[in-house]
């Protein structure tokens, strides 16, 4: 079924054709929800706009679209009136809304009757969320991007939409030089009878000394050094360390301990004169800068055979998915490693990109648009430089000289705009549906080859990254649409960033624990669900709240009310604003959260397994709606397809946040003033019934959608 305002939408766009003709090609009926239920339940203000091209009265006008709207409209609505300048309001007739909401309570479809997407309108959406980085935690500054984007993938999905899901996982790049030390460091360390809190007691003692005088820190630093080089005396062909990461699980609690040595060690060396030589090449390396050799050899760029430094990298990472996926599970989100197209992912793809860049963005002459893209040397560094027509810069550094997006180092390292490049590619290019006429040979041989296979084709691309990237992506953006990527057709591609603020504590500060360390993902969500079972053993302490529940149960309701108070305290928030994280406001019983909407769902559940035992088979079940609050609440159930659409198109699961929260409140006052179970009569009963049923199921598909589970008891 047809949400009621798409169908307003249509007749009012027949009724501007029909009576206006030409004059109105192209115009937006404006059709919205009443502000005040006396107006009605939807208002018009398409003739103001109307009048000011036509040059005529609104009123007048307004009387024309009233005049003009089809039989069809007619049925659904009580007379139009036009009030004030030449708003048009419509009340939708109660034959229309009893037949509507009684089609919903009768459809059994899991989608409450709400159409998907006609197949000719269906678009392919990939959505780029979460993109943790490898061999590090994911934290609290994870959690937006990560729900945020997975409500957004499930309510495009929901409409029917193919939703492609991208975690862009960081993956690749001169950082995982460190973590291969890491592990060579965990098998070298052995020798020495070096533990995992022996490289922490090094770490903390690396970092306390990082900025002491030379003289001050040499001595530790010599000493680490020379076991360093005993170490790779001792290993030269690296056979050691091989057996070592054949049998290796890893794990952070190993990793990460490792990793921060090599962090403090690099760092504490700087501007010393300590090196290290490699047994096997006799090249010689500062200590402070052993890794970015490893990164250089994982990247091939070493001469050498990198398969040692290829497997270690993978030990990494695969440590790193087991600890996200336990996230994943957990927080309810449908990432899985199928998913996963990180920064490796592109790497043969970047020679390519930059290649392209060169070919076909060499000057400006002959682009035409907006921003204009040329991609030059500068320093030896490749550069896109984005200029307006009259060639001025469109991005500028702090002295006003133009600020290029940077494409390729001048030592031939690729950076994060690289990658972005050939994901933009990769996701939006098709060899049927969108071919680009790429002038770079080996590019397209590549792009046609597995795992590209050609590209998904995209039709709207949007990245749920936080807002310091916005640049980036203003760049990336100007820099596909001068390459002409963003064309399929008539049709633009859709390039979004969706951006968002940050989770503050009660002080307004960034979210840190009290070390002032940055707050673990993981260890949020194990907090929440262990203050939320606190919540419920207290209930179930209290004589009269006792519910009876068994261990199973009490762990099953803290785990859903805990993980889905967290998700629900962030999603219901303007995602453009920062938001305070208070313990307190998020597990309330009352208010806008998680546990007011749980518990809502539970008793309304609960009222109608109850009433729904003494309703004979042959009982009219007709829904009616005598009562305003009964009407209130049909409409608002009905009007759940509308809020769909408006979170498809916006991208703010925050309205479909206040959707629930003002449902929810419309029931209870449904139910304070309609007997459901005392209702007068079961004709009454059994209506008053279908009307808890499709509550309750439009609060499910709700909470679905923003990933949170349901609960029939509570």
């Amino acid at each position: 079924m047809k949400a009621i305002l798409q169908q307003l939408r249509e007749h009012v766009g027949a009724a501007l054709h029909s009576a206006l003709g030409e004059q109105a090609a192209g115009a937006d009926p404006e059709i919205s929800r009443a502000k005040d239920a006396k107006h009605g339940d939807y208002q018009c203000n398409a003739a103001m706009g109307l009048a000011k091209r036509l040059g005529a009265k609104p009123r007048e006008v307004a009387q024309k679209i009233v005049e003009a709207l089809p039989a069809a409209a007619l049925e659904m609505l009580e007379t139009p009136e036009i009030a004030g300048p030449g708003f048009i309001n419509f009340k939708i007739k109660q034959v229309f809304l009893e037949a509507s909401i009684g089609a919903v309570a009768a459809a059994d479809d899991g989608h409450l009757g709400i159409d998907r997407v006609a197949a000719r309108d269906a678009q392919t959406v990939v959505v780029d969320y979460s993109s943790p980085n490898v061999a590090k935690e994911m934290h609290v500054g994870h959690l937006r991007s990560t729900i945020i984007g997975d409500t957004i993938a499930r309510v495009m999905s929901f409409q029917g939409h193919r939703v492609i899901r991208q975690n862009h996982l960081g993956d690749w790049g001169t950082q995982f030089g460190k973590i291969i030390l890491a592990l060579w460091h965990l098998c070298m360390g052995k020798r020495q009878g070096e533990t995992v809190a022996d490289f922490n007691r090094l770490a903390d003692e690396l970092s306390r000394i990082a900025k002491a005088t030379i003289d001050a820190k040499r001595p530790l630093l010599q000493k680490r050094r020379d076991i360093h080089q005993e170490n790779l005396a001792s290993d030269p062909t690296g056979s050691e360390f091989h057996s070592y990461l054949e049998a290796l699980q890893p794990s952070f609690e190993i990793l990460l301990p490792a990793y921060r040595y090599v962090n403090a060690l690099e760092e504490a060396a700087e501007g010393t004169d300590l090196t290290v030589t490699d047994a096997q090449s006799g090249e010689t390396y500062p200590l402070s800068g052993v890794s970015r050799y490893v990164a250089a050899m994982l990247q091939g760029k070493a001469g050498r055979d990198n398969t040692q430094e290829l497997t270690a990298w993978k030990k990494a990472k695969d440590a790193t998915l087991r600890e996200c996926n336990a996230i994943y599970r957990r927080l309810g989100v449908l990432l899985t490693d199928d998913d996963i197209c990180g920064e490796s992912f592109y790497e043969p793809l970047l020679p390519g990109v930059v290649e392209e860049l060169k070919s076909a963005l060499s000057a400006s002459d002959g682009q035409s648009g907006e921003i204009r893209a040329v991609c030059r040397d500068d320093k030896g560094a490749v550069c896109v430089f984005l200029e307006k027509p009259d060639g001025s810069p469109v991005f500028k550094g702090a002295q006003g000289d133009p600020l290029p997006m940077l494409i390729q180092k001048s030592d031939g390292a690729s950076l994060y705009a690289t990658t972005d490049l050939a994901a933009t590619l990769y996701r939006t290019h098709h060899a049927t549906t969108h071919p680009y006429a790429l002038r770079t040979k080996a590019l397209a041989e590549t792009l046609a080859k597995p795992p590209f296979n050609n590209g998904l084709g995209a039709d709207r691309v949007i990245y749920f990254v936080g807002f310091p990237q916005k640049l980036h992506f203003e760049m990336l953006f100007a820099t596909v649409g001068a390459l002409g990527w963003l064309r399929k057709g008539a049709r633009t591609i859709r390039m979004e960033h969706v951006s968002f603020g940050s989770v503050l504590g009660e002080d307004r500060k960034m979210l840190r624990t009290r070390a002032g360390d940055t707050v673990k993902l993981k260890d949020l969500l194990e907090e929440a669900v262990q203050r939320a079972e606190a919540l419920v053993r207290a209930s179930e302490a209290d004589a009269e709240k006792r519910r009876g529940f068994t261990e199973d149960e009490i762990r099953s309701i803290a785990e859903t009310v805990g993980i889905g108070s967290v998700k629900y305290a962030d999603l219901c928030q303007n995602r453009n604003t920062d938001y305070v994280f208070s313990w307190d406001k998020m597990l309330a019983l009352q208010g806008n959260t998680a546990p007011y909407l749980l518990y809502a769902y539970a008793r309304i559940r609960s009222i109608y397994r109850k009433g729904a035992e003494s309703i004979s088979p042959s009982v009219d079940t007709r829904v009616t709606l005598n009562h305003p609050a009964e009407r209130a609440l049909a409409m608002k159930v009905l009007q759940l397809g509308e809020i769909v659409e408006v979170v498809s198109d916006n991208l703010l699961p925050n309205f479909l946040c206040d959707y629930l929260y003002d449902l929810a409140g419309r029931f209870m006052t449904f139910y304070e003033s309609c007997p459901v179970l005392q209702a007068d009569g079961a004709a009454e009963k059994a209506s008053r019934l279908a009307l808890c049923d499709v509550t309750a199921r439009a609060l499910r598909i709700g909470l679905g959608l923003l990933g949170i589970s349901t609960l029939d008891r509570m």
